[in-house]
């Protein structure tokens, strides 16, 4: 009678004269490490890793693998908000990638200040088309989130936000 075969049997079957390329190899080790990296920042950022327990294990695998630290640099850029805080994060480049955070923090700043004095102008040209419309007083707040102008330069400055951001490196 003959034999049935599982999948994995057939599968391993084919596959057994099969080898990786070192290019393959690295980019397997690459997206493992890139996993292992993301895996940390993400404890690190929910609280569950302290900042010494991510500095050791980036030392440890920085001795394996090198390009770790341009990994958690990656990955640091990736999740700097600018309405956000970014403490953490920073704090990840300050003391583990060893990267002058002051640039970025800038960044961050002046995104508030133009974000301010746009907030500003659009308050006041809501204002001024309510105020056309006979709706006036002290009570009166235009809502800008209903805005289709405010949230265009909203999404705007975060855009300009993130070109400057990867721009600083």
């Amino acid at each position: 009678m003959a034999e049935i075969k599982s999948t994995l049997d057939l599968i391993m079957e084919r596959t057994k004269n099969l080898t990786l390329t070192e290019e393959e190899k690295k980019a397997i080790r690459t997206k493992e490490v890139k996993s292992r990296v993301r895996g940390w920042f993400q404890r690190y950022s929910d609280g569950i890793l302290t900042i010494r327990d991510l500095k050791e294990n980036m030392e440890q695998e920085r001795g394996t693998f090198p390009e770790a630290a341009p990994l958690l640099r990656e990955e640091c850029l990736a999740h700097v908000e600018p309405e956000a805080d970014n403490q953490k994060i920073f704090q990840m480049m300050d003391e583990i990638l060893s990267i002058d955070s002051a640039p970025f923090q800038r960044l961050v700043d002046d995104f508030h200040d133009e974000m301010l004095r746009h907030r500003d102008e659009a308050t006041r040209d809501a204002l001024d088309v309510l105020h056309a419309q006979g709706i006036s007083g002290t009570s009166v707040i235009p809502n800008l989130n209903l805005s289709p102008a405010w949230n265009a330069c909203l999404d705007n400055a975060r855009g300009q936000f993130r070109n400057k951001l990867y721009l600083v490196r």
